[in-house]
């Protein structure tokens, strides 16, 4: 149900928006393909520490470029309640094709590897979601 007067930007801030939106943009600029996301990784830990407040102890390296991610609540727990958990999970590779939209301003910069999958999209969706 939509609230009246509570947009995105009123519920959560402009800036937060903005800066999910940057970081798409700069995933989509720095394409890697599949086990060569390094910056892909480095940069996603970065946010995550930098913005998430994500402590550099939950966040591990999988699959060699991959990562897994726990993010813990800060409720107290009820004592007779189970313990709750959702997994969350995003691709980071890119194809290894050209993208062909040369008026984007955000476009590829590694020539024939792009975000055409939109796991560009999906990053910055779970690092919102931290």
């Amino acid at each position: 149900m939509a609230v009246p007067g509570a947009g995105p930007e009123k519920l959560l801030g402009n800036t937060f928006w903005c800066s999910l939106i940057g970081l798409r943009r700069e995933v989509h600029m720095h394409p890697e393909p599949g086990f060569q996301e390094v910056r892909t990784q480095g940069r996603i830990r970065e946010v995550l520490q930098k913005f998430a407040g994500v402590p550099e102890a939950q966040i591990k390296t999988c699959a060699i470029t991959g990562l897994v991610v726990d993010i813990r609540g800060t409720a107290p727990a009820k004592a007779d309640a189970a313990v709750r958990c959702v997994a969350l999970r995003s691709d980071l590779d890119a194809l290894t094709m050209t993208e062909g939209n040369n008026g984007l301003p955000y476009r590829s910069k590694n020539q024939g590897v792009a975000h055409m999958c939109g796991h560009d999209g999906h990053i910055a969706a779970l690092v919102g979601a931290a």
